[in-house]
């Protein structure tokens, strides 16, 4: 029995929707490392070790308990040096919390107002009357009101993610032939997109669904076989 504990973010269906959490099961798959998986809601997370986290992943190795994912990655490269490295550099490592910042203040400021009330609708129903509360005293406005133009802003955030594209035209990942964190973060977010959107974030001829598809199959047995809504249907 594995030593390590996952605290995942389970919705409806219950499956593993968070961004955050899916780049340490990336991680751990590239570090080879097993563990067990511990399915919450989101309001179960104040519950867990003396409400010292807010937000997942969490992971507990039983020595110590972390839940910011580049801390966590830093930790699995430092105590795990005899197995695959997450970054390969120093560099590398820098030039991801570059990209993590990018991917936070440009790219998800047009996802969470296109896909809020999707993820309130996917969400377990001991979370939803929670993340409405939250959301809506943050915003200012009621989910409804927030997604009412969301087809008008979903070009917007095809337009977004063009420094992607750009970057896989001439070679599989991010991180070159093979994923890095960098991309971990990226599947992580069309892991939670694909679940929970009730509109489909993608073209149907999107490059960015094969690079998903590419980077899904490159984690193993435990990712392809997830069904996401990505890509509009072909006419």
């Amino acid at each position: 029995m594995s030593d390590i504990t996952l605290y995942e973010i389970g919705v409806a269906d219950g499956s593993s929707a968070s961004p955050f959490v899916w780049r340490i099961k990336f991680a751990l798959a590239r570090k080879g490392l097993a563990y067990r998986s511990e399915m919450l809601g989101l309001t179960d997370i104040p519950k867990l070790f003396d409400g010292r986290f807010a937000t997942a992943p969490i992971i507990d190795f039983g020595d110590r308990q972390m839940n910011e994912s580049l801390a966590i990655a830093d930790h699995l490269d430092a105590a795990y040096p005899d197995r695959p490295a997450i970054f390969a550099c120093a560099a590398e490592r820098a030039m991801v919390g570059f990209f993590d910042r990018w991917l936070l203040q440009l790219i998800l400021t047009h996802v969470l107002p296109i896909y809020m009330l999707d993820a309130h609708d996917g969400s377990t129903l001991k979370d939803r009357s929670y993340y409405r509360q939250s959301r809506e005293a943050f915003f200012g406005r009621t989910m409804e009101a927030i997604v009412a133009d969301r087809d008008e802003r979903l070009p917007e955030l095809r337009r977004a993610f063009d420094p992607v594209r750009e970057t896989i035209a001439g070679q599989a990942f991010l991180g070159g032939q093979e994923p890095n964190f960098a991309d971990m973060c990226l599947l992580g977010l069309f892991i939670f997109i694909g679940t929970i959107a009730t509109l489909p974030p993608l073209v149907a001829d999107d490059p960015l669904i094969g690079y998903v598809e590419r980077g899904l199959a490159a984690f193993g047995a435990e990712t392809v076989s997830l069904s996401l809504n990505l890509g509009e249907k072909a006419a």
